[in-house]
């Protein structure tokens, strides 16, 4: 009897998601029904970070790439790691999650990407269309956003 072995490739990925505020609301996208990972499930604009790209600079051209959308990075608001399969291949991922601040809410979706989206308060953390994930990077979007007025209302007195 001959034992054949499966060898599994695994690799390491990096990705950058952009928790995109304006005016007190986040931004919500609905990934296409063909999508491979997680069709017709609600989330961030997020994607892989190319071989020597910067994070931040990923994140932003995420963003364009999925919304149309230009923004400005505020911070790193955290990470988060996730196994996921590309065909034969088992990745591990990391997903930096940054604040970006954008000044208009005009999307032009990637319809080969995200079928829908939409934009809700920052504090509607119990929206049906958030999954854990979604909440915990929005959870911290709200908490910075809070904190940065809190912050500028201080400052401002003290001037």
């Amino acid at each position: 009897m001959t034992k054949h072995v499966v060898q599994q490739t695994r690799e390491f990925n990096v990705l950058a998601g952009a928790a995109t505020v304006h005016d007190g609301s986040f931004l919500l996208l609905k990934r296409s029904s063909r999508e491979a990972f997680l069709p017709d499930v609600w989330g961030i604009p997020a994607g892989q970070v190319r071989h020597d790209e910067d994070p931040e600079a990923a994140c932003l051209r995420e963003l364009r790439e999925e919304t149309g959308l230009c923004g400005k990075v505020a911070d790193l608001l955290g990470y988060s790691t996730f196994a996921s399969r590309r065909n034969d291949v088992q990745l591990s991922n990391l997903q930096l999650n940054f604040l970006v601040y954008v000044s208009v809410s005009e999307v032009r979706l990637d319809r080969t990407s995200h079928s829908d989206f939409k934009w809700i308060p920052l504090d509607d953390l119990h929206n049906e269309c958030i999954d854990d994930f979604t909440n915990e990077v929005m959870s911290s979007a709200r908490d910075y956003c809070k904190e940065a007025g809190a912050r500028e209302l201080a400052h401002g007195r003290a001037s």
